[in-house]
């Protein structure tokens, strides 16, 4: 698996992992204040992992050119 076959398949599972959370925050199913944040604080982290990776991403594609 090349780097850019890694970084497709992370950033889909990654994206999939925060739709998850997400969704159990949309659907009440934090059962209280401290599961809340706590989905919270893995939803600020998916996101910070997708932009890495995306920013990561950018810079293959412009070596390939």
């Amino acid at each position: 698996m090349d780097a850019l076959h890694l970084a497709e398949y992370m950033l889909k599972e990654i994206r999939d992992r925060n739709s998850r959370l997400k969704d159990r925050i949309a659907d009440g199913s934090a059962s209280s204040w401290d599961e809340y944040r706590y989905l919270v604080g893995e939803i600020r982290g998916m996101t910070y992992c997708e932009d890495l990776l995306k920013t990561a991403m950018k810079g293959v594609e412009l070596e390939d050119e």
